[in-house]
């Protein structure tokens, strides 16, 4: 103890400041709490109560009223008087008062509170537009200037419409059955068409404006269609009108390039978003089978309008409308539809799919595309046929060109092979023609899927189960679900990254056509020539635009595609003069072997190579009076090979 007591004596004095810190600051809080108390207490004694100043004014104001009484000698009845006046007077007052301030406190509250969208219109009985976050902008304005210019509008949209749906019709009508089909009478009536809205995409790249216009017309059309037939004449021509037509749909507008002269921008491009929803109804009287006729006809019919007038600018197709001169606004290539890569899917299986024939199940096939052209069947890839079952399984591979991997879609139809159509053999449809009723197809469930995340994976595969429906394509919803499912495996790949394939077997050649030089003429006296460009692969044909009265034609965008090319094979193509009255003569030939000129240009596969070619066979120049021998005759054309890998070349 002792010890400890020493042991805290030592330290005592080594700490001596703890202790008495803490007495110190316990001293000083109490001496300053008692320093304010006083003072307060002097400040208080200084200050006048309120009591006192409440007495003061009382006396003040009795007196003030005993000077008014002795100054104007009241009497009592005027003084009750005055004294009634002055309350109810106060009492009126007060009553004032706390109604505007209740009114000020409900205002108040009111401002406190943020509304929103039901609230303002609460409020302002309507929504302000400065206030209005809407990404689609009602165009009132925009209709109702429409409605005062559509009948002159009228006349010229249906001008327009006649100039190139009647070339179509002819073109695409079954052959040997119908022998000339044409607008016998054409206007949209009263109603114009309305502009249901406006999106700018404020993700669009700099340098230029993309708008997203919804459009819709539903009024009473005067659409009549003449139908005349190989035999009979005027006898059997056929006038069918077309009733309750309604048409609605996205356009898709590009304002680009930017550049700094009024209107702004160089050029526009209009598309289609979607494949428009097109209704309509035939009526062909009570004359040639009245009803009947119209369901054969229309048959053929409403595919052409859905399919063919609608794909000629579905996205990525699209018109380039020039506004200003290249010397302005630059080259304007990079607006045409052009390839950027290619889509390689693999069609794995389909699994719970709707039993489609009376006698068995389902015999299924599917039909893949991104981009429709009327003009080539082949841009279609379709699988084989797995008989009779409701869970088929192709693991095939198909190869597809894509021209806006950002925006564009895969279209995928699942189809049931009826190789006997009974339905349309029962109904005598030969408007629809042979391949309705033999190798028939009924429609199982359709699909859309978007490739924009696909070109943001680029090379990397992507698999899915994606869902069929029946609905449209151009269904905001979709097209909807529970007709089964379809296994895809999905990757896209930038031509830049398909070089490299040295063992494939098969691939694309894309053509560009830009220009011949020095041709013959073929037109005498008049020393010219109408020339056009055969391109052939194999069986397969395409033919160029004809530049007429031209021996050194230039072509502007003209672009042909070969699918499924073997490796090795050789483009032949024939410079040829047209002729309206004989038979077209051959201006020179050329033959290019693929593997050694395209495929292997610059030391890599995947070629990709513009060159001047020589023509060959090049036809005598026999107005010439010159003795030395002309200028050989060339072509110029962009040539590209696109390597497809398939199934066992990974």
């Amino acid at each position: 103890m002792a010890g400890a007591a020493a042991a805290n004596g030592d330290a005592g004095p080594s700490k001596p400041g703890l202790a008495g810190r803490s007495l110190t600051r316990a001293k000083t809080t109490a001496q300053a709490r008692a320093a304010l108390e006083a003072a307060a207490e002097v400040e208080a004694k200084k200050s006048i109560p309120g009591s006192t100043i409440f007495k003061a004014a009382f006396a003040a104001w009795v007196g003030l009223m005993a000077i008014f009484i002795s100054l104007f000698r009241l009497v009592s009845w005027e003084l009750l008087f005055g004294a009634a006046c002055g309350v109810a007077f106060g009492v009126v007052l007060a009553t004032w008062y706390r109604i505007n301030r209740q009114r000020k406190d409900e205002r108040r509250q009111l401002l406190g509170v943020i509304p929103g969208a039901k609230g303002m219109q609460e409020l302002l009985h309507h929504i302000p537009t400065w206030i209005s976050f809407r990404e689609t902008e009602k165009m009132e304005w925009l209709n109702r200037i429409l409605e005062k210019v559509w009948p002159y509008y009228d006349e010229a949209v249906c001008s327009m419409v006649k100039e190139q749906v009647e070339p179509l019709l002819m073109q695409y009508k079954p052959p040997g059955l119908i022998k000339k089909i044409y607008f016998q009478k054409l206007t949209f009536g009263d109603d114009p068409f309305r502009v249901e809205g406006i999106r700018v995409d404020k993700d669009a790249s700099d340098g230029e404006i993309c708008m997203e216009v919804d459009y819709r017309w539903s009024g009473d059309a005067n659409i009549f269609l003449a139908i005349e037939l190989p035999a009979g004449g005027q006898a059997t021509r056929m006038v069918p009108k077309v009733s309750n037509l309604a048409v609605s749909g996205t356009l898709r507008i590009i304002l680009k390039p930017l550049v700094p002269e009024i209107p702004g921008f160089g050029a526009a491009v209009v598309s289609l978003r979607k494949p428009p929803i097109v209704r309509f109804n035939l009526n062909f009287g009570k004359s040639l089978g009245g009803s009947y006729s119209a369901g054969a006809i229309k048959a053929w019919l409403d595919p052409f309008l859905r399919e063919t007038m609608c794909s000629m600018l579905l996205w990525p197709r699209r018109l380039v409308i020039p506004i200003l001169p290249e010397e302005v606004t630059g080259p304007l290539d990079d607006l045409y539809l052009r390839h950027r890569g290619a889509l390689q899917v693999d069609v794995i299986q389909a699994r719970n799919l709707p039993r489609m024939d009376n006698v068995g199940s389902t015999d299924a096939f599917c039909e893949l595309f991104t981009l429709v052209d009327p003009k080539k069947p082949e841009s279609i890839e379709k699988t084989k046929v797995i008989k009779n079952t409701l869970n088929p399984t192709w693991n095939e591979r198909i190869w597809l060109m894509v021209q806006e991997p950002s925006t564009q879609h895969l279209y995928v139809e699942c189809f049931d092979r009826d190789y006997l159509n009974a339905k349309e053999l029962l109904r005598l449809n030969v408007f629809k023609g042979a391949t309705s009723l033999v190798n028939a197809k009924e429609l199982v469930g359709r699909c859309a899927i978007p490739l924009g995340d696909l070109s943001e994976a680029s090379g990397r595969a992507v698999e899915k189960w994606v869902p069929l429906g029946r609905g449209e394509f151009a269904n905001e919803d979709g097209c909807g679900g529970g007709y089964g499912e379809l296994h895809l495996r999905l990757t896209y790949w930038p031509f830049e990254l398909l070089s490299g394939h040295v063992k494939c077997r098969v691939g694309a050649l894309l053509i560009t056509l830009h220009s011949c030089a020095d041709l013959p003429p073929a037109d005498l006296p008049i020393g010219s020539s109408d020339p056009y460009v055969e391109f052939r692969v194999g069986k397969d044909v395409r033919k160029s635009p004809i530049q007429y009265s031209n021996l050194n034609p230039t072509w502007f965008d003209t672009k042909f595609d070969f699918f499924k090319i073997p490796s090795g094979a050789v483009l032949s193509l024939r410079v040829l003069d047209y002729d309206a009255m004989s038979r077209d003569e051959l201006l020179g030939t050329l033959e290019i072997d693929l593997l050694e000129e395209v495929q292997k240009a610059r030391g890599a596969p995947g070629g990709d190579i513009t060159k001047t070619w020589r023509l060959k066979n090049v036809a005598a120049n026999w107005m010439s009076s010159r003795k030395l021998p002309p200028p050989p005759a060339t072509i110029t054309m962009r040539l590209q090979w696109i390597p497809f890998k398939m199934l066992g070349e990974d």
